[in-house]
């Protein structure tokens, strides 16, 4: 059984204008194999996810969002490991 390999990114969100549109990609998030959680903030016009990545791929929600009517490119600073390699002594 594969392990799960729990992501988060972050992406910017283009086309998304009304409460409607932050709904249908909420809830479209929430039909999508692999995706654990989704929050979209109009006001700053961004995506957040908790993914599967065994599961799901990046690219693949990216194009689920993009079928709907709205783009949704990556944040590549947010969307890296936040391991920052320091350990204890």
């Amino acid at each position: 059984m594969e392990q799960s390999t729990q992501q988060h990114a972050a992406l910017d969100l283009t086309g998304a204008t009304c409460t409607s549109c932050v709904i249908a990609i909420e809830h479209l998030g929430k039909r999508i194999k692999g995706i654990s959680d989704i929050y979209v903030d109009r006001q700053t016009k961004s995506i957040q996810i908790e993914y599967d990545g065994n599961r799901q791929s990046l690219e693949k929600i990216q194009e689920f969002i993009r079928r709907i009517g709205y783009e949704a490119t990556i944040r590549e600073e947010e969307s890296v490991s936040t391991d920052t390699g320091t350990t204890e002594p």
